[in-house]
C-alpha cells in the first residue's frame, strides 16, 4: 500500500476534525480496470469499509470525502444508515454529505461506501468528519467576485471555478439566492456578481464564459473571518460574426427527470457558457425555455427555442422548432417509416436531428450492428431515414474515436445522403457535463442574440451552413468565394481551398486535414496554436477532381484537462485508453467538377459508371481508375450486392 500524505491546511481541516480515513484508495474490481491509467495499480478494495472511534453526535455533522473519477452510484453508508452517495463526477473534488442528530455513537462506528455493480476505478480519500453541520463547513471565509466584460465594462453571465491548489473543486456556498447555480467547486452567475463562502486556505479562482471567451485565473489566499475582492475580466477571443453560437441537445431535471439542473439553474448555464440559440430537448416533452429565461433575467443573451427529444427504444431524434401547444410524438413507435414523419408533421417543425448514433440505448445502436454499413453508408432504414442533421460531436456522450462519427457520416454523404454534421452538449447537469461544450455554428445574423432570425437559422440547418465545434473552430473557403453549403462551380484545373481555425488562448490545434469524399487528401501540423483568434490560416492548390467530390476540413488539438472546461471520457468507450483532444470542423463544400451545375454523390457516379459499362468489368474497371476511393467502394457494393 502506499500512503498518501497530504498537510491539514490544504484540505482545510480543523484540528478537531476527525479522521475515518488518512490514505487515498483505489477501490475497484480486483483483476480488471476500466482505464489504461489504472492497469498498472493494485486495487485496495471494492468497497470501503472502515472502523472508527467516536462520541454520539447531539447536532448534524459532516462526513466529508475526497474522491475523483466516479462514473456510477456508491452509497455511502453510516452505522447501516445511508447517508447519500458520491458524486457522480470524474472531477477531483471534496463531496460533503450530513450526518443527522443521533447517526453516530459511542465507541466504535463503521463507514461503509458499497461498490456499484458494473466496473468503476475511483480514487477515495481522505475522510473525515467535522463536528460542525455542512453549511459551517462551507464557511469561514468570503470571496466577493465581480466577472466584467473587457469590452464594455459590463457585467457578464459567466461561470467561475474554484479549486484548491491541487485542483481539487472545493465545495462552497454562493449568493445571491436566485441568482447563482452552485455545484462543488462551480458557480454560474446571472451578472458576473457572487459572494462565495468557504473556508480559509488557498484556492484558485478561474472565470469563463464559454469558448468565445478568455478564461481568467486568480490566486487567492483566505484567512479565517476575512472577506476578498475578487475583480475579472474577460474578453472575447474568438471571431464569430455571422455566425450563431447554438446548442440543440439540452435537457433539466425539471422536465426530463434525471441530471440535476433544474430549469431555473439551466437558464444560468446558457447565458453563462455563451450560448446565443438555446434549444430546448427534454425527453418526450415540449420545454418552453422563454418564461424561465425572462423570470432568471438572462432573456437578453439568448434566443429560446422549443423542441423535443424523441426518446424511443429505436433510437433518440431531436425535433425542432415546435409550436406551443402542439402534440408529444409517441415514444412507443419504433418503425423509423412511422415515427420520422410523425416527427416530420409536429407542428412547427423544421429541423430533425439523429441523436450519439453510436450510442447503445435500451439494447440498440442506431448505426451499429447489422443497421449500418459503415464502408458504404447503406442504411437498413436509409428510405426512411428522414433527417437534416446528426451528431458527430455529442460532448457528454463522446467516442473513444473522435474520427468515429464523421466517417460515419462521410459514408452517408457518399452514399448519397444530404445531412449535416452537428455538435452538442446532451447536458442534464450542471456541472458534470458542460453546456454548450459540444456546439453548433450556425449562419446568421448575431447582432442581437436575443432575437434571431428564426427562418434564416432554419435555412443554415436545411442548406448546411454550420461549423462544429469542441474547444476549435474551422472554416473552409473555395476560390476565395464558396464557403459550406455551397456548391462551388466554374472551377478551373487549380482550386484554391483555405482553411482557417480559431480558438481561445486556453485551447490548443496542433493538426489540420481536409478531406474529398471522406478521404484525406492534405494535412499539415498546426505550431504556435496557444494564440487567441485566428491560430492557423492554411492555403492548399488542388487539381480539379475528375468528378463531383465535397470538401470538409478538420482540426484537432490536445484536450483540455483543467477543471473550469475539463474535456469529458467517452460516455460508451471502445477503448481503454483516453486521450482527450478537441475538434473543430466545417460543413462541405460541393465541389461542381464536371460543370453541369449540380452535384453527385459517389453513389451516383457508380451507378452512371455501371449502366456505362454496359456489364463490362474491364470497361469499369478502366472508368474507375479515374475516380476516388469512395466512388470505387459504392461501385463494388453494388456489384457484389453484398451492401448489408
Amino acid at each position: 500500500m502506499k500512503w498518501i500524505l497530504i498537510c491539514l491546511p490544504a484540505l482545510g481541516l480543523m484540528a478537531e476534525d476527525l479522521t475515518v480515513e488518512a490514505r487515498r484508495l483505489h477501490l475497484g474490481k480486483a483483476g480488471q480496470f476500466e482505464w489504461e491509467a489504472f492497469k498498472e495499480r493494485a486495487v485496495d478494495a471494492e468497497r470501503l469499509e472502515v472502523k472508527f472511534q467516536a462520541k454520539s453526535n447531539a447536532a448534524e455533522q459532516t462526513l466529508r470525502l475526497w474522491q475523483r473519477d466516479v462514473k456510477l452510484t456508491w452509497p455511502v453508508m453510516l452505522n447501516g444508515r445511508k447517508l447519500g452517495t458520491l458524486v457522480t463526477a470524474e472531477t477531483a473534488m471534496e463531496s460533503l454529505l450530513p450526518i443527522p442528530a443521533g447517526a453516530l455513537r459511542d465507541g466504535e462506528n463503521l463507514v461503509t461506501i458499497e461498490a456499484p455493480p458494473g466496473l468503476d476505478d475511483i480514487e477515495l480519500g481522505p475522510v473525515f468528519i467535522a463536528a460542525k453541520p455542512m453549511a459551517e463547513v462551507m464557511g469561514g471565509a468570503q470571496v466577493d467576485v465581480t466577472v466584467t466584460d473587457g469590452g464594455t465594462g459590463g457585467g457578464l453571465p459567466c461561470r467561475l471555478t474554484l479549486t484548491r491548489p491541487d485542483g481539487t473543486l472545493q465545495p462552497l456556498r454562493a449568493e445571491p439566492a436566485g441568482e447563482v447555480a452552485v455545484r462543488i467547486g462551480v458557480v454560474y452567475t446571472q451578472n458576473g456578481k457572487a459572494v462565495l463562502s468557504l473556508p480559509p486556505g488557498d484556492y484558485i479562482l478561474h472565470a469563463g464564459r464559454g469558448f468565445e471567451w478568455s478564461a481568467e485565473r486568480k490566486a487567492i489566499s483566505l484567512k479565517a473571518g476575512e472577506t476578498k475582492q475578487a475583480a475579472l475580466q474577460l474578453k472575447r477571443e474568438v471571431p464569430t460574426a455571422g455566425w450563431i453560437a447554438a446548442d440543440s441537445h439540452i435537457h433539466t431535471l425539471t422536465h426530463s427527470g434525471h441530471g440535476d439542473a433544474k430549469i431555473e439553474e439551466r437558464m444560468l448555464t446558457i447565458a453563462g457558457e455563451g450560448i446565443e440559440l438555446a434549444i430546448a430537448t427534454d425527453h418526450n416533452h415540449h420545454t418552453d425555455y422563454a418564461p424561465s429565461a425572462a423570470s432568471m433575467g438572462v432573456a437578453d443573451h439568448f434566443t429560446p427555442v422549443i423542441g423535443n427529444e424523441v426518446t424511443t427504444k429505436h433510437g433518440h431524434f431531436n425535433a425542432f422548432p415546435i409550436e406551443p401547444g402542439a402534440r408529444v410524438v409517441n415514444p412507443a413507435q419504433e418503425d423509423w417509416a412511422k415515427l420520422l414523419p410523425e416527427i416530420r408533421a409536429t407542428p412547427g417543425v423544421k429541423v430533425i436531428t439523429l441523436n450519439h448514433p453510436r450510442d447503445l440505448h435500451s439494447g440498440f445502436i442506431p448505426f451499429g450492428g447489422m443497421q449500418f454499413n459503415p464502408k458504404t453508408g447503406r442504411h437498413r432504414q436509409a428510405d426512411a431515414l428522414d433527417i437534416d442533421a446528426m451528431e458527430v460531436i455529442t460532448s457528454a456522450a463522446m467516442q473513444s474515436d473522435i474520427h468515429l462519427l464523421y466517417r460515419d457520416w462521410f459514408a452517408l454523404l457518399n452514399r448519397g445522403h444530404r445531412i449535416a454534421a452537428i455538435a452538442s452538449s446532451d447536458s442534464h447537469d450542471v456541472n458534470r457535463f458542460i453546456l454548450g461544450q459540444g456546439r453548433t455554428y450556425v449562419a446568421a445574423k448575431d447582432a442581437d442574440p436575443a432575437n434571431l432570425d428564426l427562418d434564416e437559422v432554419w435555412r443554415s440547418y436545411k442548406d448546411g451552413r454550420l461549423l462544429v465545434s469542441l474547444g476549435l473552430l474551422t472554416t473552409l473557403k473555395v476560390n476565395d468565394k464558396f464557403t459550406v453549403g455551397d456548391l462551388a462551380t466554374g472551377l478551373a484545373e487549380t482550386i484554391k481551398v483555405e482553411a482557417s481555425v480559431f480558438g481561445p488562448a486556453w485551447t490548443q490545434a496542433d493538426r489540420i486535414e481536409l478531406f474529398a469524399n471522406g478521404i484525406l487528401i492534405r494535412e499539415q501540423k498546426i505550431e504556435e496554436g496557444h494564440r487567441a483568434g485566428e491560430k492557423a490560416r492554411i492555403v492548399w492548390q488542388l487539381p480539379k477532381p475528375a468528378h463531383d467530390v465535397h470538401l470538409v476540413a478538420i482540426a484537432t488539438g490536445p484536450g483540455v484537462t483543467q477543471p473550469f472546461w475539463e474535456i469529458p471520457r467517452p460516455y460508451q468507450p471502445s477503448s481503454k485508453t483516453f486521450v482527450p483532444r478537441v475538434v473543430g470542423s466545417t460543413n462541405p463544400i460541393w465541389l461542381d467538377a464536371d460543370g453541369d451545375g449540380k452535384f453527385e454523390p459517389a453513389f451516383v457516379i457508380a451507378t452512371r459508371l455501371i449502366q456505362e459499362s454496359g456489364g463490362d468489368r474491364a470497361k469499369l474497371q478502366e472508368a474507375l481508375k479515374r475516380c476516388d476511393e469512395a466512388v470505387a467502394v459504392q461501385a463494388e457494393s453494388l456489384l457484389e450486392k453484398s451492401d448489408q
